[in-house]
């Protein structure tokens, strides 16, 4: 039976773990990763045809490894042996969890996007545009709850489906300038016939226009670096000229943010909840112009009077309690000092 290894990624609770469990029926078997203390938590599904290994990353939010956690999962993910990404979002934060898919996406491997916990979206009427998303960045995405375990069915077949076909680079856009930056040095590796296990070539590009020491240690070595360098030295003149900026980091912040904010605009719809509703109707009477300060008044002349008029009657049972305490004990208590 064939095995389809699947990485799930994402950033911390968002219910990748919860996720894993609904999609298996079971609880997620806890390892370690190779020469590290860290947790390795994996679950199967199985299908008349494959096997469906899910290993869920320690979460992360960017693809820096600033803790062993997030270095476990950003090595995995480069070196690391498997078929493809679902990438576990909170429907809920779209807009932050996004700033890790473009990342992703810009791995050049297979990947699904579950847009998780969309139940609860639905309860703070956020409405997401889950078809118009996948083609706008030729990622499937599909909309799924681990907790109600909706779409779950869903999103195994659409993993099976991605799996089974060829790979469909993802759309991620950035600015014009930055794009025929990344053109100039793939059509370089394109006609040297340069290839990497792990990368397709539009990610090369990107790892080293992005400066990334993983892809440079990899590229470097190579005798065709000697002429790729003049070519990745003028495009990233080109980056700096345009972008009026010398940090590389700013610059992919600003391409990924530009991104993820064009694509939210498209795809999320956020409705008033009966909830929302109610809390901004009282809103408009409590600050209204006119009645909002006799409001006030009122309400404090009330609070008043159910503190000191209302507020009488367990202070005399307090009263009384505390006298038939005294006169209980009080006749008891042999004390001369007293």
């Amino acid at each position: 039976m064939h095995k389809i290894v699947i990485a799930l990624v994402g950033q911390p609770n968002v219910g990748k773990s919860h996720l894993a469990n609904a999609i298996s029926g079971s609880n997620l078997k806890i390892g370690n990763f190779a020469g590290v203390t860290v947790e390795k938590a994996t679950a199967r599904l199985s299908t008349e045809d494959e096997t469906l290994e899910f290993i869920d990353l320690p979460g992360l939010y960017s693809l820096e490894d600033f803790s062993a956690d997030e270095k476990v999962t950003k090595d995995f993910l480069l070196k690391g042996e498997y078929d493809l990404i679902v990438n576990v979002v909170d429907s809920t934060n779209l807009d932050r969890n996004l700033m890790l898919s473009a990342q992703l996406m810009e791995l050049g491997k297979k990947m699904v996007i579950a847009l998780n916990m969309d139940d609860e979206a639905v309860k703070e009427g956020i409405v997401i545009d889950a078809k118009t998303m996948s083609k706008i960045i030729g990622v499937p995405c599909v909309k799924v709850s681990s907790k109600t375990k909706e779409n779950v069915e869903t999103l195994v077949e659409t993993i099976l489906h991605v799996n089974k076909n060829p790979l469909q680079n993802p759309k991620m856009v950035y600015t014009d300038h930055v794009e025929e930056a990344l053109q100039g040095i793939v059509k370089f590796l394109d006609d040297k016939h340069f290839a990497l296990p792990n990368l397709n070539n539009r990610s090369v590009a990107l790892g080293l226009l992005w400066q990334k020491k993983e892809v440079y240690a990899q590229v470097h070595e190579h005798p065709l670096y000697i002429e790729l360098q003049p070519i990745l030295n003028h495009a990233l003149g080109t980056v700096y000229t345009y972008c009026e900026c010398d940090d590389i980091e700013e610059v992919i912040h600003r391409q990924h943010s530009a991104f993820v904010s064009g694509l939210c605009t498209e795809v999320l719809h956020v409705k008033s909840s009966k909830a929302q509703n109610f809390t901004q109707a009282i809103d408009k009477v409590l600050i209204h112009k006119l009645f909002g300060l006799p409001i006030f008044i009122f309400l404090m002349w009330g609070l008043f009077q159910l503190t000191f008029t209302l507020g009488e009657i367990p202070m005399a049972w307090i009263e009384e309690g505390f006298g038939w305490l005294g006169e209980t004990f009080g006749e008891n208590i042999q004390n001369e000092a007293l």
